[in-house]
């Protein structure tokens, strides 16, 4: 059985999938993808736990605000923020040198 007309789901329309994070950075699809992976990469790096056997300098409260932040650049990212966006391709440029 096939749905009715009115039951039927609409396709994204090619104006109304304009005007995502990629945009509102100013970069096309495929590079903010990339900006987006690297940024969940931090998040999920900062997000290990901390080996207390270590002579590691890092309090847990430190690790805490790390995660918080990495948390923040995952989601300014996903917000489309133009200068974050920015900052991890540069990143990612130099460290392909």
């Amino acid at each position: 059985m096939f749905p009715t007309g009115a039951a039927r789901r609409k396709v994204p329309s090619v104006q109304r999938m304009a005007g995502g994070p990629w945009d509102r950075a100013g970069v096309d699809r495929e590079t903010w993808y990339a900006a987006r992976m690297m940024a969940v990469a931090i998040r999920e790096t900062a997000r290990l736990p901390i080996d207390p056997t270590e002579n590691n300098e890092a309090l847990p409260a430190d690790h805490e605000r790390l995660a918080e932040y990495a948390d923040r650049l995952v989601s300014a990212v996903e917000d489309g923020d133009p200068e974050t966006v920015a900052m991890l391709l540069r990143r990612q440029s130099r460290s392909a040198d």
